[in-house]
């Protein structure tokens, strides 16, 4: 008679461990499904350069990357980003690829509505892109590009004049399917105050002449959408295994990797919300 009772006690302690699970299970999809996806953060960065000096000085370059509309992000979450940067008032922006996720198909009131919020970005914003491997998929994606005013860098490259001599040098790479590599004259950067290379996968960097460059920034990675606590993301995309953290030194030059704003394949982000990266190039250490 005991034994039943200890038997039927542990089934019980059993099916409420098992239902606890459940929930708890059942609770994180949800929450990384319907809640962190609709999180907007700022990562920002002080970078140190010399040549920023006076009115220069605290030059903002926004720098986001796969938004993937279409599947966690939609009208709302791309109104909150136009948001966050008009308030930000960078210099320049610099997107990275993946505007619209691959496996969304756009209506022409679609394409309007995206065209009419990212045409809400200050018009003082110089903005450019590149392709990522999804943008390839979407039909008229540089019409709707050059309808919103951004500035095509693939496979190419552009001076930007700060004043009449003083210039940042900025070339894109587009997407590894779509790249071809346009090598510029040496003395264009050395003459530069400040050189960008911008590309969406970050592996492809080993591909690249970078290192007469100041500043390397990729996408692509996503942060690996699914980071657990100890063990880190679970998973990251083809062609960002080898290069996938935040920052790091690549040959004493700055590398910066932006985990992005939406989600592709699984609609999902945990411990990982979504975010764009600000830099201020800063001539001298302060606190601004």
């Amino acid at each position: 008679m005991k034994e039943k009772k200890l038997l039927k006690l542990a089934i019980h302690k059993m099916i409420l461990a098992f239902i606890v699970l459940t929930l708890i299970v059942i609770s994180v999809l949800l929450y990384s499904r319907f809640i962190e996806t609709k999180k907007l953060e700022v990562k920002e960065y002080r970078i140190k350069n010399e040549n920023f000096k006076n009115n220069l000085h605290g030059y903002k370059i926004v720098h986001i990357s796969d938004v993937h509309y279409g599947k966690t992000t939609s009208k709302k979450e791309l109104k909150k980003i136009v948001e966050k940067i008009n308030l930000i008032k960078p210099n320049i922006l610099i997107f990275t690829g993946d505007l619209i996720d691959k496996d969304t198909t756009l209506t022409k009131n679609d394409v309007e509505e995206i065209e009419n919020i990212l045409s809400n970005l200050n018009e003082e914003i110089i903005c450019y892109s590149i392709k990522g491997e999804d943008d390839l998929k979407i039909e008229n994606y540089d019409l709707i590009m050059e309808n919103i005013g951004f500035i095509s860098l693939d496979n190419r490259y552009e001076q930007l004049y700060l004043n009449q001599t003083d210039y940042i040098l900025i070339k894109g790479i587009s997407t590894r399917k779509n790249k071809i590599i346009v090598e510029e004259k040496k003395e264009l950067k050395k003459s530069a105050i400040y050189s960008i290379l911008i590309m969406h996968e970050p592996d492809i960097v080993d591909e690249l002449n970078y290192l007469d460059y100041d500043l390397l920034l990729a996408g692509h990675t996503h942060g690996g959408q699914i980071v657990l606590p100890i063990m880190g993301a679970i998973k990251y995309p083809k062609y960002s295994e080898k290069y996938n953290m935040e920052y790091q030194k690549l040959n004493g030059i700055d590398f910066y990797i932006t985990t992005g704003i939406g989600t592709t394949r699984y609609g999902f982000r945990l411990f990982n919300p979504p975010s764009f990266n600000l830099y201020r190039i800063i001539s001298y250490w302060f606190f601004i």
